[in-house]
C-alpha cells in the first residue's frame, strides 16, 4: 500500500490519480473522480465496477493513513 502520498492540502492521492479527502469522510475530489472514472470506462469497466473500485481505494487510503501516520 505504498501507492499513496499526502498532498500539501492534506488530501491523500493514489498513484492512479484518485484523490481522497480525509476531512470529507474519505470522498474523492470531483475532479479526480471524473478522471479516474473516465480512464476506467476507457478500459471497459462498468459503472458498478468503477464505484466498487473507488470505494475500495478510499478504504485503502484510510488504512494507509492509519498505518503510516500513527
Amino acid at each position: 500500500m505504498n501507492d499513496w502520498y499526502i498532498l500539501p492540502n492534506g488530501n491523500i492521492k493514489h498513484l492512479d490519480g484518485l484523490e481522497v479527502q480525509p476531512e470529507r469522510d474519505w470522498l474523492p475530489t470531483d475532479e479526480s473522480m471524473e478522471v479516474y472514472a473516465g480512464r476506467q470506462r476507457e478500459a471497459g469497466k462498468t459503472e458498478l465496477q468503477i464505484v466498487r473500485m473507488v470505494m475500495q481505494l478510499a478504504m485503502d487510503g484510510e488504512a494507509w493513513v492509519k498505518e503510516n501516520l500513527s
